[in-house]
């Protein structure tokens, strides 16, 4: 049976928009990926002050977004996962769960200047192939520094992804709800809608929390 490439799209997708599909489409397309496996962030020490949905609330968004695309896929590994989340846990899992498949984490370029200071970083660079997408705030050349440094300290595999650029986040979409503003086009119908119903994000939805 042939090897297959896995994409891995993980994040807290708080909520997931047209960005990230944007973004996995073009990992799949380039780099000749199998499946992508999107995989919503359980209890991240990283955010551990903010108010966020429940791991089921943004979970149910994932599948919502991505059920047009026969190559996408959602995982409840980490939600269901109890404690702190790790990359590097999941990452593990993932390699017992496919044994012989490649592993391409996908990420933002934001998430790999960051990622020496993520829980044993240097075992992801042993577990996965990491794929970076630019973003126009980036500074390329700092970038490049990074990832030059990154494989040749720790011998990473890291790959660009040549991606549109889409002034979409999550941080927007949040802000919007809030003020009542439309969010169409933002990210996908179905999604949107299943927040109006949840009333997600709006002021008496984090008052509640």
């Amino acid at each position: 049976m042939k090897n297959r490439k896995i994409g891995i799209m993980g994040g807290t997708f708080n909520p997931i928009h047209n960005a990230h599909l944007l973004l996995a489409e073009n990992a799949r397309e380039q780099f000749g990926l199998d499946r992508i496996i999107f995989i919503p962030s359980g209890q991240s020490y990283m955010k551990e002050h903010e108010v966020i949905p429940s791991g089921e609330l943004r979970y149910q968004l994932v599948k919502m977004a991505i059920q047009e695309n026969p190559y996408f896929t959602c995982s409840r590994l980490e939600i269901d996962r109890p404690g702190r989340t790790y990359t590097v846990d999941t990452l593990r899992e993932l390699k017992k769960m496919y044994p012989g498949d490649e592993l391409f984490f996908i990420a933002g370029a934001d998430s790999l200047c960051s990622m020496e200071q993520w829980y044993q970083f240097e075992n992801i660079f042993e577990l996965a192939a990491i794929l970076v997408a630019v973003r126009d705030e980036m500074d390329e050349t700092k970038l490049d520094d990074i990832i030059t440094h990154m494989k040749t300290t720790y011998r990473a595999d890291i790959r660009m992804i040549m991606t549109e650029r889409m002034d979409i986040s999550s941080t927007i979409i949040r802000e919007k709800i809030r003020n009542a503003k439309s969010v169409r086009y933002l990210l996908p119908k179905e999604c949107a809608e299943y927040i109006c119903l949840k009333n997600i994000y709006s002021y008496e939805w984090e008052a509640s929390c």
